[in-house]
């Protein structure tokens, strides 16, 4: 054998070894496919086989606290079109175009797509699935589809919101607890060939959805379907650009009723402006005007800086840092008492309140009842408000804010903060939502009241009570009054910067023996005359309250009002050089109250200053060592004297801890006087008056 057949013979074997190997690798890969992994690539090919579409879960109902359905999920019908199957595009995207309302360009190129199933339309109406159906188009087949339904309309829209075309929500609860109420997807897989075909005895498969929880609130259809009417009618009767009625139980922050206008259907809500979708009652804020006189009014008491028989004077304005800050009433209140600057809604008489109480401790009171943040009440665009920065509210904002001017509100945080007051001081969580139910009945989630703080105390809430029933009974409110029932209240009336436009309003409490209901009645954007709250808001809430009070059954009130009883003039004791404990105890004697100024144990000052004839129950301020910043907020707001015979200017003086110096003339009218009306002059400062 020579050379070349030696070199000939080696290369086949070395091809053999090759070709030895290389079968045996590929033995060993079908053994590894066929035989260990057999079961892997049985169920690829069958995945790869089979074709999926998903079965949407039934979205979960909203009931009211009653049971009441309010949004409900139904079967529709969806069409489907099967590419693979469909032989004639042209003539399946004529006749559909015919039926549907889909243009023929945007059918055909949906039916001719590299796609198993796309969806033509869904959700179609019954009328029209049947015409659809008597075509009987190869290639076209149908599914069912939830479908959201809203049976009672356009009611509670703004609370529950509406879905979009997968279902999902879009505004509203149905966007807050999208999560809770959608469910979980379930699915049909059928086997089919290459071609799209399905195969006879093929695998089968139905994968069960899971639909979602129920949602249970505290909303009452029925006090609901009455806000929403008293407030269609009252914007019939008034101009105004909108408008919110707010119903709250105070005692657990339950929302009963939450109507807006301009409102909308949910069942058709594309057909509506994205204005009207706007949920005012949380997302819009405004000035309050008068009605958060009634936080003022509860802080002042709080701090005891004030007291229902402290006098007060207003002759129609008051100066603060040069700035005049008119009452509503021209010419003023005169002499009053702070019960009656409540019934009267004197501005000056809160301007003097707010300032007693000062920056800090106002700020304080106010962000405790929740101003400047959310309420949390789980509607989405909730709005905060706006506050000054508490560094920058000097002597005229805390003026302006204490009367509810240069603040701005929501109507859900105005209403859970006077249902506070009217609550024994303790400040809830509004409450939307009772519970959550699973599909099978269970409660999965129990939403409790809850408590977020004591804004105020028992004692102040019961107070406010009686101070809120004189405005109804006395003053601008008595339109809100009700047959029966003891009713109290605020009117707000606040104009829009540089156009005749108010914001009208009025929110009450009652009964006031046991509060079960705060009412809030508020309107924006007022161009009609007359604009005032006692005019436009009471007047609504007069006709809500009665017919909330007959269907809830509220007994009417036992108790008459705790302001009726007559006070006796008491003289202020001389209590300066005493010790804390001695003067207490010579106040109390007299029925008179008091507040510390300072942290020392000695009264070196008091106000009113000894002499002074005032109401039994009055507020007599006492100062220690270390009290004279606190002392410059008590300054007196100088009355107007004129006209008055010097009996009459004395006994005003000394109810006001002032002194009048009128030099030897006793007779005659007060034609002059050393200080100005309107200006702050200190306490027992001397006023020389001139008699003619």
């Amino acid at each position: 054998m020579n050379q070349s057949e030696l070199q000939i013979r080696k290369r086949i074997f070395y091809l053999f070894l090759i070709v030895v190997f290389i079968m045996c690798i590929t033995v060993f890969r079908l053994a590894w496919i066929q035989i260990y992994r057999s079961d892997f690539y049985q169920q690829l090919a069958l995945e790869q086989r089979l074709r999926k579409l998903k079965v949407e879960p039934q979205r979960g109902f909203i009931y009211d606290r009653t049971g009441e359905e309010l949004a409900i999920s139904g079967s529709a019908d969806t069409i489907v079109a099967l590419p693979p199957e469909i032989e004639d595009p042209e003539q399946v995207a004529a006749e559909l175009d015919s039926v549907l309302s889909v243009e023929y360009d945007e059918i055909y190129e949906l039916i001719t797509r590299r796609a198993y199933a796309v969806y033509l339309a869904r959700r179609v109406p019954s009328e029209k699935a049947e015409r659809v159906r008597e075509l009987d188009l190869t290639g076209i087949s149908f599914t069912e589809e939830s479908r959201r339904f809203y049976p009672k309309g356009s009611l509670a829209a703004h609370i529950l919101g509406f879905t979009g075309v997968d279902n999902q929500g879009l505004n509203g609860l149905e966007l807050t607890y999208d999560d809770m109420l959608r469910g979980t997807p379930g699915r049909i897989m059928v086997e089919k060939d290459a071609a799209g075909h399905e195969i006879p005895e093929g695998v089968e498969r139905y994968l069960d959805a899971n639909d979602g929880n129920d949602i249970h609130l505290t909303i009452d259809h029925v006090v609901q379907y009455i806000a929403e009417r008293e407030l269609e009618n009252a914007l019939q009767i008034n101009e105004a650009e909108g408008g919110t009625i707010l119903v709250m139980d105070p005692r657990d922050g339950s929302v009963l009723a939450l109507a807006n206008q301009p409102s909308y259907d949910p069942n058709n809500f594309a057909e509506y402006s994205p204005s009207s979708w706007r949920n005012a009652a949380v997302s819009d804020s405004y000035e309050p005007g008068s009605t958060f006189k009634i936080i003022t009014a509860s802080v002042g008491l709080e701090e005891g800086a004030v007291n229902v028989s402290d006098s007060f004077f207003c002759p129609g304005y008051i100066k603060v840092e040069g700035e005049k800050i008119n009452c509503w009433r021209s010419g003023g209140h005169g002499g009053q008492s702070f019960a009656e600057v409540v019934a009267n809604s004197c501005n000056p008489g809160f301007v003097q309140v707010g300032q007693r109480v000062g920056r800090d401790d106002f700020y304080r009171y106010t962000k405790g009842y929740g101003f400047g943040d959310a309420t949390r009440i789980n509607l989405p665009g909730e709005a905060r408000g706006q506050l000054y920065a508490q560094e920058e509210v000097g002597p005229v904002e805390l003026a302006t804010m204490s009367f509810g001017h240069g603040i701005s509100v929501t109507p859900i945080q105005l209403t859970t903060a006077v249902s506070a007051v009217a609550n024994n001081g303790v400040l809830l969580q509004p409450r939307l939502v009772d519970k959550i139910k699973d599909n099978e009945g269970e409660i999965i989630e129990k939403f409790e009241p809850q408590k977020v703080r004591q804004v105020v105390s028992e004692e102040t809430s019961q107070t406010m009570h009686d101070l809120l029933e004189g405005v109804v009974t006395e003053g601008s409110g008595e339109k809100a009054q009700i047959p029966g029932y003891r009713v109290g209240g605020k009117t707000g009336t606040a104009k829009h910067y540089g156009v005749d436009k108010y914001d009208s309003s009025f929110i009450g409490i009652m009964p006031l023996d046991d509060p079960q209901l705060v009412i809030l009645a508020a309107f924006k954007g007022v161009t009609s005359y007359p604009y005032y709250g006692s005019q436009v808001a009471a007047p609504v809430f007069n006709k809500v309250a009665k017919d909330v009070v007959r269907y809830l059954e509220i007994p009417p009130s036992e108790k008459g009002s705790q302001l009726a009883e007559d006070f006796e003039e008491v003289e202020i004791p001389d209590v300066e050089g005493l010790s804390l404990e001695e003067a207490d105890f010579k106040l109390r004697e007299l029925g008179l109250n008091f507040k510390i100024e300072g942290t020392g144990d000695e009264v070196v000052e008091q106000l009113p200053y000894a002499g002074a004839k005032v109401r039994e129950g009055t507020t007599v301020i006492l100062f220690t060592e270390d009290s004279r910043v606190s002392r410059s907020r008590y300054t007196l707001l100088m009355p107007d004297f004129v006209d008055m015979t010097l009996d009459e200017a004395e006994e005003l003086a000394s109810k006001l801890g002032l002194e009048l110096e009128s030099g030897a003339a006793e007779s005659g009218l007060i034609v002059e006087q050393s200080f100005e009306p309107g200006v702050r002059v200190e306490a027992g400062a001397t006023i020389e008056v001139k008699l003619q």
